[in-house]
Order: structure tokens, then C-alpha cells, then sequence
């Protein structure tokens, strides 16, 4: 049985919003610069997900995938000051945009918390290089085996 959900358009919006600004968040979090690379993932996340996610998350994907990008400099251009200041501004506006999912329901919370965060962590390392990718489990397994006292 596929779930599904009738969206209202305040609902599409606010989720669609919060999409948008935990990808920003994900892209200015560490340096305060939204890097090419982190803008295209964020693109390119959106749109295969506007297809290839669980049946009751792809309306809202759907809904933000045919202007995601302007949306995305729209609320990106919104940004100034420091990182801390940045980083405010955004955290107030996924919680704002969050509000909506107390009226959505508790199952729906949980797991478009589970398809935000696995967004948010593919932008944010969208900057890290193949070697930064690849070597940090090698180099974490290399430092647990040598830090281990036996």
C-alpha cells in the first residue's frame, strides 16, 4: 500500500521552505560561503528526490523542484553579517517554516526529520573532496585501532 498525503498549498510551502533554508544552512555552516559545488548538490538533490523519494515526501519535492534554484537565491541573498548572524537568521526560518508539522502529524515529523537531515548532510559535504570522502573512515578506523589500550 503506497502512503499518501493531500498537502494543502500552506503546507506544501512551508515544508518546501524549510527544504530551502536546511540547504542553505547546509552550505554557509562551516565557512559562511555557499560554494558552487554546495548550490549544485543542493539542485541536484531536490530534483532526484522529486522522483526517487518515499511516495508521501515527493509532493513537497515535486512542489519545490520547478523553482527550487530561485528560491534558493532569493533566500540567499537575504544573508548578511557574520556566520553566527547568518546562521540565526536561517535557524529562525526552518523553525518557522517547521511549524506546519504539528499540524501534519507526528509519523510525518519523524521522517521528513529523517529525509531533511540526510539532505542536509549531502550539501554539507558537497564542498569535501573525494579524498576527504573516502580517506576519513580509514583514517578514523587507523586512529581507534592505535588509540585502543589493550
Amino acid at each position: 500500500m503506497v502512503e499518501a498525503y493531500e498537502y494543502t498549498d500552506e503546507e506544501l510551502r512551508k515544508c518546501g521552505d524549510a527544504i530551502v533554508w536546511t540547504t542553505i544552512y547546509a552550505a554557509v555552516h562551516n565557512d559562511g560561503v555557499i560554494d558552487e559545488s554546495e548550490k549544485a548538490e543542493a539542485i541536484k538533490q531536490t530534483h532526484v528526490r522529486s522522483f526517487s523519494t518515499e511516495a508521501y515526501l515527493m509532493p513537497i519535492y515535486k512542489h519545490l523542484d520547478a523553482n527550487f534554484e530561485s528560491l534558493f537565491d532569493a533566500y540567499s541573498s537575504t544573508l548578511t553579517g557574520t556566520l553566527e548572524e547568518k546562521e540565526e537568521l536561517i535557524q529562525a526560518k526552518i523553525s518557522e517554516a517547521l511549524e506546519i508539522l504539528t499540524q501534519i502529524g507526528p509519523l510525518f515529523t519523524e521522517r521528513f526529520s529523517k529525509d531533511i537531515a540526510d539532505l542536509y548532510n549531502r550539501v554539507f559535504h558537497a564542498d569535501s573532496s573525494l579524498f576527504q570522502i573516502f580517506m576519513l573512515p580509514v583514517l578514523t578506523a587507523h586512529l581507534n585501532k592505535f588509540g585502543k589500550k589493550d
